[in-house]
């Protein structure tokens, strides 16, 4: 079991920012679950998602460990300056002054901690379509939906545009369907709904039936081996054999991949066309998605149709949809706080 205190993020944030519909399974493998993010007025809105999100960047890129270890080195640091700057003053006076401090230097560091974490969400060309931030939502989801802690993520790893193809979107440990597991997940923001389904199997497809399937697995496990130090828990070993594929421990996991997928479909802009009020366009979106998926003519069949091409069925897959009206709104309120 993943210890709670590793969780930074508050798992209220869903209730917050997104409206769920929807949580079916296909067969005993295959999890759908349907989000839409919450409207202001009548309209699809990104403005509050973008917001949370932006807040938890720190904890995407950094450990706390890393945060609380760099915090402390800076308050060593500065108590022996203010004691050899101050030696006429007594041990409650000094203890004052320290304690301003400590309190000027955590606010100080989670500053600096935020603008280094930003450089890992710059934009990486015209055609680049919020692809960071659909990992960025995967960290958020797969933390607060399903209890699974982030061990690994490809981000701080790049050493070139290109390499951005490569490579699970976040590696995590925890429990799943109550057994331990280890789950490599895939984000997709795009604006063709079949396109963002393809794209993510033929990703989830290099772990399964792919030629290099062993050098996939094997990458992601050195990487998250490389970081799991940074984690403060009780049983590192634990984690560490988890992370080894030759230990019995590794071996008895589930494998199993969080599909983050958000993308267009023309009916909510009729919709918000149509509604006049905030809860008439929840209820309006809530029967239209509802009826939809379960004639399953949204998204059910072609997600079916696709994981049988990919000879994934033996694969466990858990599906985040987002239908939105537009992505490029999505990731224009994400580089407006961010670049």
């Amino acid at each position: 079991m993943i210890n709670k205190d590793l969780f930074k993020i508050d798992k209220s944030w869903m209730e917050k920012e997104l409206i769920s519909h929807l949580t079916e399974k296909i067969g005993d493998k295959v999890s759908m679950r349907v989000y839409t993010v919450k409207p202001s007025s009548t309209q699809m809105d990104f403005i509050s998602l973008s917001n949370f999100l932006t807040r938890i960047i720190p904890h995407y890129v950094y450990s706390i460990k890393e945060i609380e270890d760099d915090i402390e080195r800076q308050l060593r640091r500065n108590e022996k300056a203010i004691r050899k700057s101050n030696a006429e003053l007594d041990e409650h006076e000094l203890i004052e002054i320290i304690v301003k401090e400590k309190e000027r230097v955590k606010n100080e560091t989670w500053i600096d901690i935020f603008n280094q974490s930003r450089i890992f969400f710059k934009k990486k060309g015209e055609d680049y379509i919020g692809g960071k931030y659909g990992e960025l939502m995967l960290f958020a989801l797969v933390e607060g939906v399903l209890e699974c802690k982030m061990v690994a993520h490809k981000i701080k790893h790049l050493t070139n545009v290109n390499d951005e193809i490569k490579g699970s979107d976040g590696v995590f440990l925890g429990n799943y369907n109550e057994n331990k597991a280890i789950l490599f997940g895939e984000s997709k923001i795009m604006q063709s709904m079949s396109g963002a389904i393809v794209d993510a199997l033929e990703s989830i497809n290099r772990y399964h039936n792919n030629s290099e399937r062993a050098h996939n697995i094997d990458h992601e496990l050195l990487i998250a081996r490389e970081h799991i130090h940074k984690y403060n828990v009780d049983d590192i070993d634990d984690l560490y054999e988890r992370l080894d594929p030759t230990s019995e421990d590794y071996k008895e996991q589930l494998l199993v991949h969080p599909i983050i997928l958000m993308y267009e479909r023309s009916f909510i802009k009729n919709i918000q066309k149509k509604a006049k009020t905030y809860e008439e366009f929840n209820e309006m979106i809530s029967i239209e998605l509802t009826n939809r998926l379960k004639r399953k003519q949204e998204v059910f069949d072609l997600v079916n149709k696709h994981v049988i091409e990919q000879k994934l069925e033996h694969s466990f897959l858990d599906f985040f949809l987002i239908p939105v009206d537009d992505v490029s709104k999505f990731r224009g309120a994400m580089d407006d706080k961010l670049l």
